[in-house]
């Protein structure tokens, strides 16, 4: 009976999208006597955000909410209409958005297929939608990306100056040469807590926020005199509490004051505008950092697969390009190769030669 009135609405066109899950929505209460879930698309990311809280971390809930409320404010007025109304087309737009601000690629990529693809996918195994949209939007990919866009490394004297212009009681000289000495990135030094350095073996254990791989660290020395100048905290306690819990972008966020401290310590970086997005990034960030630690280990003869397990990246491809070895290191191993010109047993018949040829020729 139900079907036939909305069949009849249906043939008079007055049959909507609202009224016609309401009908279904009616027929499920009167065969079951359950109510039909009908979320919309900002109540079901709502609960979904309330579930995670207490089982994941506070930085890890500070980024989940960061992009679902990006997402929601792409979606704009249909962030109200339901859940299943979400489209691949939906997803792709907001992937796209992401790119054009200049994020880069593996960035976008995690946000999209893991990040957000989250909700949806518990929305799918409970039912709700029939299908996860982002499950049919591609991976991003790298090849379009600009060599020149790519970041240089801190040299040792950079980062000694960037030091002493943090100053010593501040939180950012141990998170300088926290990062310069573990390679970690700026979120993960920012949200570091005492629970994750262990004193007596002088060992930090941190998992990543980028990529959840979970690396164990040796504490540099130099951090770890910078720590037994701290109040040392208990559990959760962050290392860094004028850090921790901020956004790492936006013009008030950390990278904007450590631009501010590399300007103090008199650390120039060239600009550079992304081709086709419409914004400047900088060659030398914090993220330099993380490219200085790898490129030291590299300088100082540290195997390739060591270095890389230190870093925490899967991909070889992508630890090569934080692998900036130093001219001189590279100058004296292609010293080492054999001589493949025959040499004058006495040089100084070669200097003779020399000069010969050279008179002949003027």
């Amino acid at each position: 009976m139900e079907w036939d009135k909305a069949a009849e609405k249906a043939r008079g066109g007055n049959l909507t999208t609202v009224q016609a899950r309401k009908i279904l929505a009616e027929m499920v209460v009167i065969s079951s006597g359950e109510s039909l879930c009908d979320f919309s698309v900002e109540a079901w990311i709502s609960q979904w955000l309330s579930s995670k809280e207490g089982s994941a971390a506070a930085s890890t809930m500070l980024r989940y909410r960061q992009v679902m409320r990006d997402f929601l404010a792409s979606m704009e007025a249909r962030a109200k209409n339901a859940l299943a109304g979400v489209s691949a087309g939906d997803i792709i737009r907001f992937r796209d958005a992401l790119r054009k601000e200049g994020r880069a690629v593996s960035s976008v990529n995690v946000t999209v297929k893991k990040i957000l693809s989250a909700p949806f996918e518990s929305a799918r195994k409970l039912g709700y939608i029939p299908s996860n949209p982002v499950a049919g939007v591609d991976n991003l990919k790298n090849r379009d990306e600009s060599r020149a866009a790519g970041r240089d490394s801190f040299t040792q004297e950079e980062v000694v100056s960037l030091v002493t212009a943090a100053g010593e009681e501040s939180d950012w000289y141990g998170a300088i040469i926290l990062a310069a000495t573990t390679g970690l990135r700026l979120g993960d030094v920012a949200n570091l807590t005492w629970a994750s350095i262990d004193q007596e073996t002088k060992l930090i254990r941190v998992e990543t926020q980028k990529t959840d791989a979970i690396v164990t660290l040796p504490v540099h020395p130099d951090f770890s005199e910078w720590l037994d100048t701290r109040t040392q905290g208990i559990g959760k306690a962050p290392v860094f509490p004028l850090l921790s819990s901020r956004y790492t972008g936006g013009r008030r966020g950390l990278s904007a004051d450590f631009r501010k401290i590399m300007k103090k310590a008199g650390v120039v970086s060239s600009a550079v505008m992304r081709k086709g997005q419409g914004r400047t990034t900088f060659k030398k960030s914090f993220h330099s950092l993380r490219h200085t630690f790898i490129s030291g280990l590299a300088n100082a003869g540290i195997a390739a697969d060591i270095r890389q397990k230190l870093a925490g990246h899967v991909d070889a491809k992508v630890h090569a390009g934080y692998t900036h070895h130093d001219i001189e290191n590279i100058r004296a191993a292609v010293e080492k190769l054999p001589r493949l010109k025959p040499q004058n047993e006495n040089p100084e018949a070669g200097k003779t030669k020399r000069k010969a040829r050279a008179g002949s020729k003027s």
